[in-house]
């Protein structure tokens, strides 16, 4: 009867624990636009998934989604040419969002958020092909501002 318990216990544990792990590395199935086919994936010998053009080199083009080394999902959003474009979402290694970014040829272009940990807005950005352009603020953890910055062409022009 106590064996049975444990084996209930550290059945359970051992599902507890491997089961983030086995999500990490499960096949992840692309929505890859027509022309093109879905390469790569979450396991050892892969950092990315991506859609490709068929006969091309490894250029994204469509869904892309770059992982840790453990298999955990880093960043998605999607690709055109082998260049990020549109809005990207970023995670950390225990699938936590810690941000987004609009890009355009692999530059930030629109606006970039950085979270904190626990999901309020850290900074908001905004950018032109790659440049910092218009007004940066900071946010402390509890969402008050703790500073603004205007900047023109990337560089400083004034801040409170």
């Amino acid at each position: 009867m106590l064996l049975k318990k444990w084996t209930k216990v550290f059945g359970t544990l051992a599902i507890v624990t491997m089961a983030p792990a086995a999500l990490a590395s499960s096949p992840i199935k692309l929505n890859c636009p027509a022309g093109t086919v879905q390469k790569g994936g979450s396991d050892a010998t892969h950092d990315i998934a991506a859609c490709v053009k068929q006969g091309d080199d490894f250029k994204p083009h469509g869904a892309t989604v770059f992982f840790y080394p453990s298999g955990a999902k880093q960043a998605e959003g999607p690709s055109e040419n082998g260049f990020r474009t549109g809005l990207w979402t970023f995670y950390d290694e225990k699938g936590n969002k810690t941000g987004t970014a609009m890009f355009k040829r692999s530059n930030f272009h629109g606006e970039v958020v950085e979270l904190h940990p626990n999901g309020k807005v850290r900074k908001v950005a905004q950018y032109v092909d790659g440049l910092r352009e218009g007004t940066a603020k900071e946010f402390s953890a509890d969402g008050r501002l703790v500073k603004q910055t205007e900047y023109r062409n990337n560089r400083e022009v004034a801040a409170k």
